[in-house]
């Protein structure tokens, strides 16, 4: 499990997903809010972001601090946003994998015993699993009860980033909602950003990137002193190298940006190629995988990596 301070880069304005927080509002205000909804969408779209907005709505409409819902703005004085901060709320618990690995089966018992207690509160109690796609056979057997018979003040939202199987018996259980951002909504999310918290952006090419996803691979991308306009082996070989000694694992999907990156680029140089660059494109992702997966060497995944691109010359 995790404090919500571990991913506090969450904005206290929601900006792009308006729509999507009207409809989980209108369901909770006319008592139909699901007792499990899984949000579906790439990572870093703000689905966590959205749910923290949704739930400081829930909690703070009794304060006189509350959540400004025309305004789509947390109140920074809300009781309920404090008692997040400072690990005081008992109504809310997030968790989530870890460094890619698997939810622990700890963590599911661990939340059977949390929802097992009694509670003098009449709140509702909402369980908020990140990264759901990340749960193994025995953690979600070991979830799975829980789901099925909720108590009648329990809610679970699950977030799915599509990084991975979700396996169907979790997922067939859910009320699925589809996140997604258009060009214009990310654009306006990232202008945002950009300008409420003086980033300086070291990452020249970002069109195809998520909002969240952008903040963290521009942070990477100034830690490791990378340069745009260094070419994708130089750029691989400083990633691989990081990786090898912080195992950091964003720096995987740092890796696979850059390679989409030149892909994109020189798709679009060659249309009459395109089969053949995507098929080049998909060997090249396997390799890099394969060296987070089985710990490969780096020259030799680099050599093979540089002897693939000399086809495309």
């Amino acid at each position: 499990m995790y404090n919500i301070d571990q991913s506090f880069s969450l904005s206290t304005k929601l900006i792009g997903l308006d729509k999507y927080f009207d409809d989980m509002v209108n369901l909770y205000k006319k008592k139909k809010f699901p007792k499990i909804l899984l949000l579906n969408g790439k990572k870093g779209i703000g689905k966590f972001t959205l749910i923290f907005h949704f739930l400081n709505y829930v909690y703070s409409q009794k304060e006189k601090t509350s959540y400004n819902s025309g305004d789509k703005t947390i109140n920074l004085n809300s009781n309920f946003y404090n008692s997040i901060l400072n690990h005081t709320c008992l109504d809310v618990i997030f968790f989530h994998a870890e460094d890619g690995k698997n939810i622990k089966i700890e963590d599911v018992r661990n939340l059977k015993s949390f929802l097992s207690r009694s509670s003098l509160s009449t709140n509702p109690r909402f369980v908020i699993i990140d990264e759901v796609e990340y749960l193994n056979a025995n953690s979600a057997n070991g979830l799975l009860k829980t789901l099925e018979e909720p108590a009648s003040n329990n809610h679970f939202i699950l977030i799915n980033n599509q990084q991975a199987g979700l396996i169907e018996t979790i997922s067939s259980r859910c009320l699925k909602n589809n996140i997604f951002l258009n060009f214009a909504q990310r654009s306006k999310i990232i202008d945002y950003l950009i300008e409420n918290r003086n980033i300086k952006l070291f990452i020249d090419d970002f069109k195809n990137l998520t909002p969240g996803l952008l903040i963290k691979y521009n942070e990477l991308f100034n830690k490791y002193k990378l340069i745009n306009s260094e070419n994708i082996l130089s750029k691989l070989n400083k990633l691989l190298h990081a990786y090898k000694k912080d195992k950091n694992k964003a720096l995987i999907g740092l890796s696979f940006f850059f390679v989409d990156q030149f892909f994109y680029h020189l798709i679009e140089e060659n249309v009459n190629k395109i089969d053949f660059l995507i098929n080049l494109k998909k060997k090249i992702i396997y390799k890099i995988n394969d060296f987070f997966i089985y710990n490969l060497n780096i020259n030799s995944v680099l050599n093979s990596i540089e002897f693939k691109l000399k086809n495309v010359e």
